[in-house]
């Protein structure tokens, strides 16, 4: 029986624990259970610390996705973002794609990838075709997807070879 006792004050320390945790920034389920176990508590104990925090919303992954898209969404592509989440982050895949899918449409991406490429071409001073895939290579490694890239790329590029050919 005190052995119980001793359980349940565990698990209370590790809902405080939890909750300090939380504080600081949102966090995914994932990362909550990660840091509990990290401080040493016992699978009950985390347990009970995340359902109760569930039960306070303090815990929701959904809400979670979407404040990371909206804080992400100006920096990387589609293909970053639900990388980043659903592999750092534990957040399920398929509830990462429906909300990128739903928050993120193609139009807001291609105008961010836009921008991008063409802060790129400023500051490396790219003049000419050749710096294209350098371009490419740079959306890419931002997380876009290749559709995004040739959309973007496309009408940026065929400007830079018409001033060319007016030279």
């Amino acid at each position: 029986m005190s052995e119980f006792e001793l359980n349940e004050e565990r698990a209370k320390k590790a809902y405080d624990a939890l909750v300090k945790y939380l504080a600081i920034a949102p966090r995914s389920e994932k990362e909550c259970k990660e840091k509990l176990y990290e401080k040493g508590y016992h699978k009950d104990e985390v347990e009970y610390a995340i359902e109760r925090a569930k039960s306070h919303r303090y815990i929701n992954d959904e809400e979670y996705v979407r404040t990371y898209i909206l804080f992400s969404k100006n920096k990387y592509g589609a293909k970053k973002i639900e990388y980043k989440l659903t592999t750092e982050k534990g957040i399920d895949k398929r509830l990462a794609s429906n909300l990128i899918e739903d928050l993120l449409p193609d139009e807001y991406e291609l105008q961010v990838a836009s921008d991008m490429a063409s802060k790129y071409i400023k500051q490396k001073h790219i003049s000419d075709r050749t710096g294209y895939q350098r371009v490419s290579a740079f959306l890419y490694q931002r997380g876009f997807s290749f559709k995004i890239i040739n959309k973007t790329l496309a009408p940026i590029f065929d400007d830079i070879n018409c001033e060319d050919f007016e030279d």
